[in-house]
């Protein structure tokens, strides 16, 4: 079994170590198909624990991310075992949104795309041509304006607009998906917050209509 987890430091993909590499190759190429939208153009890197590979079977996979989700770092960890990652503490609540603003860590800007490692509180906006990736929680109240995919390692709790330029190919993602307000190419969606979560989520078009849907 292939368990794949959103984390901050990369998308982990944790493999049962007595999997042969047939079955690994079926069940992770599988899982990654039903999710193009999702994983497609992520810059943060794929991460591999629980197997040893031959190089010959890390350049295969390399190589799928590569070509098929344009991911280009993709890293194999040989030990089995790995350390919950120390989370950085986010500003304080009772700073004013512009001294917010000034705190918040942007970690990285490539091309048009934006990374923030830190909460987008209440009164903030972010906006990127590209993609915008939080790697922290949304507040209610905040707002992320992208021109193509959002993801949110964390809580999306604010409103979340992506293919705010038109392009209709993008994805919203969360860890938990809980946002005042979604849009997709300027449509809009509701989604309940009674409802049941059960993981990471992947708000996308399909038909016209905007689609919510489980990752992995």
């Amino acid at each position: 079994m292939i368990t794949v987890k959103s984390t901050q430091e990369g998308l982990e993909f944790w493999i049962e170590s007595s999997m042969a590499y047939p079955d690994i190759k079926e069940e992770l190429f599988r899982k990654l198909g039903e999710n193009k939208a999702f994983y497609r153009g992520m810059k943060l890197p794929a991460i591999f624990f629980g197997k040893h590979f031959t190089d010959l079977q890390k350049k295969e996979i390399s190589g799928y991310f590569y070509r098929e989700l344009q991911i280009q770092n993709t890293v194999f960890a040989e030990d089995e075992e790995k350390s919950e990652p120390e989370r950085p503490m986010p500003p304080q609540p009772q700073d004013s949104p512009k001294d917010e603003v000034e705190r918040m860590e942007i970690i990285g800007q490539e091309g048009e795309s934006l990374f923030v490692r830190s909460t987008v509180r209440g009164g903030q906006r972010m906006e990127s041509k590209g993609d915008i990736v939080v790697l922290g929680d949304v507040n209610p109240g905040a707002e992320l304006i992208a021109g193509g995919n959002i993801a949110v390692f964390g809580k999306l709790r604010g409103l979340a607009h992506a293919g705010a330029s038109g392009r209709r190919d993008v994805c919203i993602a969360a860890n938990y998906l809980l946002p005042q307000q979604v849009r997709i190419c300027g449509k809009i969606a509701i989604i309940p917050k009674d409802r049941e979560i059960e993981g990471p989520e992947v708000v996308y078009l399909q038909d016209g209509k905007v689609v919510v849907d489980q990752v992995g």
